[in-house]
């Protein structure tokens, strides 16, 4: 699993300076568009940032929503032609995807889409229990075994996902979130 820290990006999160970060993930990943981190943590910035403008109090003025969809998109079609078999951009991806399938195209397709690269990263991995967690996840009858399952899969969480960035308290908050969905 990869290192999810990255100081200058963490400090801007953090100060939100949303269109410094979004500057300067876009320039790492305009140098380097075979790492995979720069890959993911642009792709995620760009997806949550659009996703939750508001409860984060973005505004227009901060950045530019429409502009991080479409680099959202472009992100996505040029890890999908170059990450297929990585397993971090799989789940990753795949989960954003199925999350907000309308952000990247054709519900259905999209939907379906998400369900494979879920499902790859977890063959690619069945004994990771955040791939496993992720794709039984996807399907709404493997609640009950979601549940019990929880608290160890929070524990994983809260070890790779160290710190106060953006995807670590997302994913953090991840199992929280489905258990909130199970009452």
């Amino acid at each position: 699993m990869i290192d999810w820290t990255w100081a200058e990006v963490d400090r801007l999160e953090k100060q939100k300076k949303w269109n410094e970060a979004k500057v300067y993930l876009l320039k790492s990943w305009r140098q380097h568009p075979e790492d995979i981190k720069t890959v993911i943590r642009l792709g995620f910035f760009c997806w949550y940032v659009t996703f939750e403008h508001g409860p984060l109090e973005i505004t227009e003025k901060d950045i530019d929503i429409e502009e991080l969809e479409s680099l959202l998109k472009e992100v996505t079609h040029d890890g999908l032609r170059h990450f297929m078999n990585h397993e971090d951009f799989l789940w990753c991806f795949g989960y954003m995807i199925s999350m907000t399938p309308y952000y990247f195209g054709e519900d259905d397709e999209w939907e379906e889409k998400a369900i494979s690269m879920l499902r790859r990263a977890y063959e690619l991995y069945p004994d990771e229990p955040i791939y496993t967690y992720s794709y039984f996840g996807s399907f709404l009858n493997t609640h009950g075994l979601l549940e019990n399952e929880s608290q160890h899969i929070q524990q994983v969480l809260e070890d790779r996902f160290k710190g106060e960035r953006l995807l670590s308290e997302y994913f953090k908050s991840m199992v929280f979130n489905i258990r909130l969905d199970l009452k």
